[in-house]
C-alpha cells in the first residue's frame, strides 16, 4: 500500500508541476517539483525505531 500511495503522490506532483510549467515557467516548475519530491524523501526514510519485517511475518499477520 505504501508504494501504491508512493506512486500516486509522484503523478500528482508530475501532473502539478506540469500545470506550475504552463502558467508560470519551466523554471518555476522545476523548483516546485524538487520542493515536493524532496519533501516525499524526507518523509521516506526509514524510522530507526521501526522493526521491518519480512515476508513470511507480513503474510502470517494478514491471514489472522
Amino acid at each position: 500500500m505504501k508504494q501504491f500511495n508512493h506512486r500516486i503522490f509522484i503523478a500528482a506532483v508530475v501532473v502539478g508541476g506540469l500545470f506550475i510549467g504552463a502558467v508560470k515557467g519551466q523554471e518555476a516548475r522545476t523548483r516546485w517539483i524538487s520542493k515536493w519530491k524532496t519533501r516525499d524523501e524526507r518523509k521516506m526514510k526509514a524510522n530507526p525505531n521501526e522493526v521491518v519485517l519480512d515476508d513470511y511475518e507480513i503474510a502470517s499477520f494478514h491471514n489472522n
